[in-house]
């Protein structure tokens, strides 16, 4: 199953076919959206931080945050599952990383430096 802390969760996909292949192909594009996730990770960090010396304490607040939503996470999915079966369950995990997307999308800010 996914792991909570890969933001560009796909979600909705799972509930679109139980072919195996299919859902082989819907892990390894969640897998590349974790390795991408993890390698920019660290830099978008380093840009909010910018001679602030707050790197590292960022970052653990980062990841604890992250570690807390993959624990709420497996619980709230098999609450999901049991009361509304699997395709409720993916479906509600989506809209929640749908709704971190657009917060993210409107609170980020911008760190290219002006020329």
């Amino acid at each position: 199953m996914c792991q909570s802390k890969q933001k560009a969760e796909p979600f909705v996909l799972y509930t679109l076919s139980n072919d195996p292949w299919w859902l082989l192909g819907v892990q390894a594009l969640d897998g590349v959206g974790a390795g991408i996730f993890g390698a920019l990770f660290p830099i978008v960090i380093a840009d909010i931080t910018r001679s602030t010396g707050r790197f590292n304490i960022s970052q653990g607040a980062v990841a604890t945050t992250q570690g807390l939503g993959a624990a709420i996470s497996a619980n709230l999915a098999g609450v999901l599952i049991v009361w509304a079966g699997y395709s409720v369950m993916f479906l509600t995990l989506a809209a929640i990383a749908a709704i971190g997307f657009v917060t993210y999308w409107v609170a980020m800010p911008e760190t290219k430096q002006a020329s």
